[in-house]
């Protein structure tokens, strides 16, 4: 590509990575000057009845489907045109912590407001629907907004070849792509060779004809100016389809018009906070823990799309990732969308057993055991078991003989010790683990999948495939010990990636050794050490680092480190939690690298799916955790929260549905609980150590006024049960 032309108006990031003055210039090499690497942050909206999303970047861009061109929006003020993507005075925000987007940019006499959100066709059709743009004049005078179409999109270029605005729709290459509600007032459009429409515009030469531009570069763009007086609001829809290209030249599909019945946003923000409002209710001291867990339970349901999920840029289904959202969504009390998805997982699979997910990667049959299990758990869901015990069992099997056929070699060591006995062959890891080879992790995720499995075998009445799965469980276990022991003993107690890895940037990849994917504590003397180099050597403060593919401050990797910290009872967790809030947009959300000096996105997904899973996950086993023999309330609670009412409704376990509050009587927390057990589960023993260690209880109802509390966090507390199983 070559260099960029300059005086165009670029996307938020780009106008940052091109200022060559300022924090976020990039010295990129030509051809690469289009990429975001600085400020990869955008939130997703959708609607509930199509699997298709938009996104929106933080100032108001929106980008109707992956790779494809964007809709801008400036104000023509009567000082000056003020362009959101180059302004300081912007906001952006959640409208009652739905998945709808508000952005605010100030003008003088007020604010412009845009909102993004998505709808249905109102007409009950069954395409994707829309992707509604609405701007309000919330300032004391009138002004002109502009709309405009832009060859490009959050993460590069996004070629337009030809533009035309043909009454009220504006089509893009041959397809509408903006229903306006009336024709504009003016219009302009250019080409890459004429340069920016935006000079157009800024200059007060649009037109009051109807613009139309062909560009063989693919820079075509096209700008619709409207009058907004005050208080008025506009309104523009873009299919969240992508729309058919003809069949055959000279074709063209019926130009649509602006639905006559868009619900508003606050209409669709209320529609949100119903769906969010089901299952899992807390009311916790921490109002930004609090906001952050609301938005996200929503993002999580915009994550679902049907019987797949959502990733933007989109790339093949990551079946570990998916774990950890079915888990989240299972525990926010979101079941159906769940079962949605496992419904799929026997089309996922081979004859021979193997699980499909990324190409290459050898997770995927433990990660998808370990989602059916945990599903089961929670629900005691039969009917759906029933019709996946067959596969289960397949994908179980294909874990055993993978093992046990695999080729290992003799290290160069004295007495020939073999390395890596049992592990999985060599195949891809996760992005921020390095190079394709052998992972302990996949092993570990085998092992959870595996272990998960066998009470949901004898649940079902299969006592054979249990008996079959649990030795399966049990020598995956012994195997994956004896590697990481020998493994570690050759360079000094540090647990690389693999057995024939070096302590390299990929060793982070012991998260998943540790509860709650792997066998092994947080503390446990065999990962002790390599935890503790992650937290000295690839940590940034509370941030866990990641060195290789998505490079920069992980937040998915810092939540699974939180999370198994808070297994142990320590208040580290917190700290990176706390770490998490504050690098949030203010929609709440992450990307999946965080760069270190922008403190934007810098690779992978701009809105991750899996850091709203994690996240979520972790207030909820904050409040609720399981144990072996039963759940820890409120396992680490911070001293702040001292004083301050707690209440957590229908928690969906695998113990059962609890429910519980805490109030106050001096320094002492009053405990009220109820615990409405499955049918098939004996005692169920409670207990609250980040408020009384000493407390526990059989009762599966009461209240109690407890201990005064530790002055700080409890250093440890009971043994962790199997989160996902």
């Amino acid at each position: 590509m070559a260099l960029l032309d300059d005086g165009w108006v670029w996307p938020y990031w780009l106008e940052r990575q091109l200022d060559a003055a300022g924090a976020d210039f990039q010295p990129l090499a030509p051809g690469a000057e289009a990429t975001n690497v600085t400020h990869r942050n955008w939130t997703l909206v959708g609607n509930l009845a199509s699997w298709h999303r938009a996104t929106v970047d933080p100032r108001g861009l929106v980008t109707p489907w992956d790779g494809a061109w964007s809709l801008d929006w400036w104000v023509g003020a009567e000082d000056r045109w003020h362009l959101p993507s180059r302004e300081g005075a912007v906001r952006q925000r959640l409208v009652d912590g739905a998945p709808v987007v508000e952005t605010l940019l100030r003008v003088p006499g007020g604010e412009i407001v845009q909102r993004v959100y998505a709808v249905v066709e109102p007409s009950g059709g069954r395409d994707g629907g829309y992707v509604v743009v609405e701007l309000t004049n919330a300032s004391a005078v009138p002004v002109a907004v502009a709309l405009a179409v832009r060859p490009y999109h959050p993460l590069g270029w996004a070629p337009v070849h030809s533009v035309a605005l043909e009454g009220s729709t504006v089509v893009v290459d041959g397809r509408p792509g903006v229903l306006l509600a009336r024709p504009p007032a003016r219009s302009a459009a250019s080409t890459g060779d004429d340069g920016d429409c935006a000079e157009v515009v800024l200059r007060g030469d649009a037109g009051q004809e109807a613009a139309a531009a062909s560009c063989a570069r693919g820079r075509a763009q096209l700008t619709c100016i409207f009058p907004l007086a005050h208080t008025a609001v506009l309104r523009a829809a873009l299919p969240l389809e992508a729309p058919r290209a003809p069949r055959r030249r000279g074709d063209r599909p019926a130009t649509p018009m602006l639905p006559s019945v868009l619900p508003d946003a606050a209409q669709v923000a209320r529609g949100w906070v119903t769906q969010t409002g089901r299952g899992l209710r807390v009311s916790l001291p921490d109002r930004r823990l609090g906001e952050a867990l609301v938005a996200n339970r929503g993002h999580l349901l915009v994550a679902h799309a049907g019987e797949d999920l959502v990733s933007r840029p989109a790339r093949p289904f990551d079946v570990a990732e998916a774990a950890w959202i079915l888990a989240a969504l299972g525990e926010q009390g979101f079941a159906d969308e769940v079962e949605e998805v496992l419904g799929t997982w026997p089309e996922r699979q081979g004859l021979d057993g193997a699980v499909h997910g990324q190409e290459g990667r050898l997770d995927a049959n433990g990660a998808a055991l370990a989602a059916v299990a945990r599903h089961w758990q929670l629900t005691r869901d039969d009917a759906l078991f029933d019709e996946l015990v067959g596969p289960m069992a397949k994908a179980a099997h294909w874990i055993e003989k993978r093992r046990s056929g695999r080729r290992v070699r003799r290290d160069q060591q004295p007495g020939g010790e073999v390395v890596g006995r049992g592990l999985l062959p060599a195949g891809r890891g996760p992005d921020w683990a390095g190079p394709s080879g052998v992972y302990f992790r996949d092993l570990a995720w085998a092992w959870r999948g595996l272990q998960a499995s066998v009470g949901v075998f004898e649940a079902a009445g299969q006592p054979e495939v249990a008996e079959d799965v649990g030795r399966f469980a049990a020598r995956a276990r012994e195997d994956l010990e004896a590697a990481v022991r020998a493994t570690a003993a050759r360079h000094g107690g540090i647990i690389p990636a693999g057995p024939s890895r070096r302590p390299d940037g990929g060793l982070v990849a012991v998260v998943d050794l540790l509860s709650p994917v792997g066998p092994w504590a947080v503390d446990d003397p065999v990962v002790a050490p390599t935890v503790e180099r992650v937290r000295v050597a690839h940590s940034a403060g509370a941030a866990v680092v990641a060195g290789a593919g998505p490079a920069g401050w992980s937040p998915a990797l810092t939540l699974q480190l939180a999370l198994a910290e808070l297994e142990a009872g320590d208040d580290r967790a917190m700290e990176r939690v706390a770490w998490l809030l504050e690098v949030a947009t203010p929609t709440w959300t992450w990307p999946s690298a965080i760069h270190p000096r922008s403190r934007g996105g810098s690779a992978g997904d701009g809105h991750a799916g899996l850091v709203a899973a994690l996240y979520c996950l972790f207030v909820r086993r904050l409040l609720v955790r399981e144990t072996d023999d039963g759940l820890a309330l409120c396992s680490v609670v911070p001293a702040d929260w001292y004083g301050q009412g707690i209440e957590v409704h229908d928690a969906p376990t695998s113990w059962g549905r609890c429910s519980f509050a805490v109030r106050w009587h001096g320094e002492r927390p009053a405990l009220l609980w109820e615990l409405d057990p499955h049918d098939d589960v004996g005692p169920v023993r409670l207990c609250a150590p980040g408020l009384d260690p000493g407390w526990s209880s059989l009762a599966p109802r009461g209240e109690t006024l407890l201990a005064v509390p530790p002055a700080a966090s409890p250093a440890a507390s009971p043994a962790a049960g199997d989160s996902f199983g």
